[in-house]
Order: C-alpha cells, then sequence, then structure tokens
C-alpha cells in the first residue's frame, strides 16, 4: 500500500517576525518545503509590504510574492502580555526568524540567551544588513548598499562605465535568504543530533561578499583585482559574453571551455577565431569581440537561436521574465503553480524558490494571511482560554482578524 508523501519540513514549527523581503523570502521557501509558519505581526498595520505599492490582487506585490502558505498572529510585542503570548508559542516552535536592527530583540526581553533558556531547541536566526557585531551594525541601510560595501556593486559594470543597477535583489535574497535557509537547516540537522538548538546570524553584507568566490579568492592571494568588466567571467573573454543581434535583441555566449569555443566559430564560419579565445592582451580582446558582434548582427535573435539550437556552443537568449515564465524549459519544471490566494485575493500564480524535491509537490495550500485571521486558533493552541484571549484583545496585546 503506497504511503501519503510527507513534506520534508511537515512538523516544523517557524515564528516569523520579519517583514519585508530576506525574512519573508527565507520563511516562504521554509513553508514551501512543509513547515508551518506563524507570521507574528504587529497589530494594525503588520508587515509594511501588505500597503506598499505597486499592488496586486489586493495587497503589495512584494507581500503577495513571500507570504503564501503562513498562518498571520497579531501580536503587539511592546506590550508585556503580548511578549508573554510570543513566549508561549516559542514553547512549541522549532525556529524563530527576525529582521529587527540588532539590539532590538533584546530591548524587548527577547534576546538569545532568553530565547534558548525558555526552548533550548529552539533554532533562532536573526537577518541584517551588517552582521549583529561590528562599526556598521546599528547603519540602515537596503540591498544596494550592502552590495556596494561587498565589492560586488562595482563588478557589475562595463570598462569605463558606471555600475548598473542589477535586476535581482542579490544581498537581500542569495546573501540573506539563502544563507538563512542553509543555517536554519544546518541547525535543525545538528540539533537532531544535540538536542540542543543554535543562533544563525545571518549579515546580507556578508552574503554578498560571499557571492564573489572567483575574484574574491584571487584578491585573497595575492593576484590584483581585475577592473570592471575585465575579469574572465566579466567581460574579458570574446566566448563568455553578451551580444547583440539584428533585431535589437540580445543572445548570452557562455562557451567557456576550448571545445565549445571552437564549436561555436565552425558553426559561425570563423573557424581562425577558435585560436583567438584567450586574448594576448586588451587590444586582442577587443578585437575578437568586435568581429564575433558584427557576425550576431547579421541576424535577428530568433534566427541563430534556431541556427544554433542543435550546436553545442552554450548560446541562448537574454529572455524578458515574460519570456522566461513561456519558456519550454521553465514551463516543464514547473517554476509556477495555480491555485487559490485566499477568499479575498482569489485565484492566482505563484512562483517556485524552492529546488525539486521528491515527494514535494509546489502548490499553493491555503493562499495569503489576512493580519491576525489566526491569532485566536494559534493562542487556542498554546492553550489560552477564549476568556484569556478576548482579555489580551482587550488590553491592546494581540490583535483578532475578521
Amino acid at each position: 500500500m503506497s504511503q501519503t508523501p510527507v513534506a520534508p519540513l511537515a512538523g516544523v514549527r517557524v515564528l516569523d517576525l520579519s517583514r519585508l523581503l530576506p525574512g519573508g523570502y527565507t520563511t516562504q521557501m521554509l513553508a514551501d518545503l512543509g513547515a508551518d509558519v506563524l507570521k507574528i505581526e504587529e497589530p494594525g498595520s503588520g508587515d509594511y509590504a501588505r500597503t506598499m505599492p505597486p499592488f496586486a490582487r489586493t495587497v503589495g506585490q512584494a507581500f503577495l510574492a513571500v507570504n503564501r502558505d503562513k498562518r498571520s498572529v497579531a501580536l503587539n510585542l511592546k506590550h508585556p502580555q503580548g511578549r508573554e503570548a510570543l513566549l508561549r508559542l516559542v514553547d512549541g516552535a522549532d525556529v524563530l526568524l527576525e529582521t529587527f536592527r540588532p539590539g532590538v530583540m533584546a530591548r524587548l526581553g527577547l534576546d538569545y540567551a532568553t530565547l534558548h533558556a525558555r526552548n533550548p531547541r529552539l533554532v533562532v536566526c536573526s537577518i541584517s544588513g551588517y552582521g549583529q557585531d561590528g562599526p556598521y551594525s546599528q547603519r540602515a541601510g537596503h540591498d544596494l548598499n550592502y552590495i556596494g560595501y561587498a565589492g560586488l556593486l562595482a563588478h557589475l559594470a562595463r570598462p569605463g562605465e558606471p555600475p548598473v543597477l542589477p535586476g535581482a535583489q542579490l544581498a537581500d535574497i542569495a546573501g540573506g535568504s539563502l544563507m538563512a535557509a542553509t543555517g536554519i537547516l544546518a541547525a535543525l540537522v545538528g540539533r537532531a543530533a544535540t538536542g540542543e538548538g543554535r543562533y544563525v546570524d545571518v549579515s546580507m553584507t556578508d552574503g554578498a561578499l560571499s557571492l564573489l568566490p572567483l575574484l574574491g579568492t584571487r584578491v585573497l592571494n595575492g593576484t590584483p583585482e581585475p577592473g570592471p568588466g575585465e575579469a574572465e567571467l566579466t567581460g574579458a573573454l570574446p566566448g563568455y559574453n553578451i551580444y547583440e543581434t539584428s533585431d535589437g535583441r540580445y543572445l548570452t555566449v557562455g562557451a567557456l571551455e576550448p571545445k565549445f569555443f571552437a564549436n561555436l566559430c565552425q558553426r559561425l564560419g570563423r573557424p581562425d577565431l577558435a585560436a583567438r579565445q584567450f586574448p594576448r592582451d586588451a587590444a586582442d580582446r577587443d578585437a575578437t569581440i568586435a568581429e564575433l558582434a558584427a557576425i550576431f548582427h547579421t541576424k535577428t535573435r530568433a534566427e541563430w537561436l534556431e541556427e544554433l539550437a542543435d550546436a553545442d556552443v552554450c548560446v541562448g537568449p537574454v529572455n524578458t521574465i515574460t519570456e522566461a515564465l513561456a519558456d519550454p524549459q521553465l514551463r516543464a519544471r514547473n517554476m509556477t503553480t495555480h491555485g487559490s490566494y485566499g477568499a479575498v485575493e482569489g485565484e492566482g500564480d505563484a512562483l517556485r524558490y524552492t529546488p525539486v524535491v521528491s515527494d514535494a509537490p509546489f502548490t499553493l495550500r491555503q493562499g495569503l494571511p489576512a493580519l491576525g485571521a489566526d491569532t485566536a486558533d494559534i493562542l487556542r493552541e498554546a492553550g489560552y482560554t477564549p476568556e484569556e484571549i478576548a482579555a489580551l484583545e482587550t488590553a491592546g496585546a494581540i490583535a483578532l482578524g475578521e
């Protein structure tokens, strides 16, 4: 008899005290893998992303993006009874994630020592811009600031041109959310052996710097740092570059290994260029890139993609997001799912953020939570009586959803 698949994180309860993108993305990944995520929000206002434009499906798009399949509990953490309610939830939780400025949790009486004493098995994760210590720990910032400090933004540029704003929030997500998810999951694995939780300190600036393993290792080992667009994978190689086509669209050429570059040059009718894969100097690099650019500019993007489709050359399109969502490969990989976002928001599509894990299908289970919609249910699960819940609401320690 076949058994019903159990999600990898089924039975794991996460208290998400975060707002906006980095923490929300982290716990969205955990929720998609089966965790029970309780979104702890401030009564009245909730997560700022709820009301930040632009809007879609009656809420801010940033909230829509990372808060599906979570439950909302509205607690006033500045109220003694609100803090006590959170601690009651800590008793039965596995993970607590927060994104306050360093020191705020301590001022609320919710520092790691207090939480650990309450529940030694609890994994606590803090995501901040610069980390819990160091001279910048109290500075405000956002993704652009962090990638600037980390040296990443300097290499998002062509020679002689200014850096460009990236289309993705690299520090927030790659340097923050993915680092947090890795740390949380590692701590949960460690807890299985020791019975003890751990503290995970995620700095988005640290994480952004860690996204530069090749350039960072180069500098650490005494090799001068290349200028913007002058490293092997940032523009110095003709076979690893971006080329415009005759219709004003672009192709990615990733023919990094000699066999791929040789195949490409053969298909382009210029086998002689294969010997110039690794330029002698800047002049040779620029001349080779210019020759390839002239060739690629003779046809449209669609014509090149059709012509090179069966060639082993590492060439692809620079897609828009609309094109990417319609791409047959990404559609075959079920990168999106359709389902209910809740009674207010109706049905819609969602984007997958996790890898494909066997027996863990990507689905929308319960949609978006209204602010405080689950407060009463969760507090009842924590042992509060209906009378106690009503008293907490009257005292301003909690808010109950409609």
